[in-house]
């Protein structure tokens, strides 16, 4: 009788704590929103040559300047990588006006056509058991 005590406690525990944590992950998911930054998009611009400490200075200094461009701009080699607020400013109109700050021989980085249009983060499987789960507990509570 005794043996069986334990097991029922043991066996009582685990569940209640599965319990506990599936609400836990329940809620997490309801009351999950969409992102604040949602609008920044990242840009980058590839040079003909790699850069100098004194011309990437340059570099950095005129992109910020840019209405739009957030803070953060990395420069590596012969390229520009930077955030922006899309709905200032689209990577072409930064383009375009970084080149009119300088003499810069550069051309715009655009992304292939066969993976232009994918939807959301692709990283992400549509098709996978954690992605159906989490929409369908978002539909339920919206």
């Amino acid at each position: 009788m005794r043996v069986n005590r334990k097991v029922k406690i043991v066996v009582g525990s685990l569940l209640g704590i599965t319990l506990l944590l599936f609400i836990i992950l329940i809620a997490h998911i309801a009351t999950a929103r969409p992102l604040e930054n949602a609008t920044v998009q990242v840009s980058r611009i590839d040079f003909d040559k790699p850069f100098d400490s004194v011309r990437a200075v340059q570099v950095q200094k005129n992109i910020r300047s840019i209405p739009g461009v957030k803070s953060d701009v990395i420069v590596k080699r012969n390229v520009v990588v930077y955030f922006h607020d899309n709905r200032v400013a689209d990577s072409k109109k930064v383009f375009n006006q970084l080149m009119q700050l300088g003499d810069y021989k550069a051309q715009r980085f655009t992304l292939p056509a066969s993976i232009e249009n994918k939807q959301v983060c692709p990283v992400m499987n549509h098709n996978s058991f954690y992605y159906k789960f989490s929409t369908t507990v978002q539909h339920i509570f919206n």
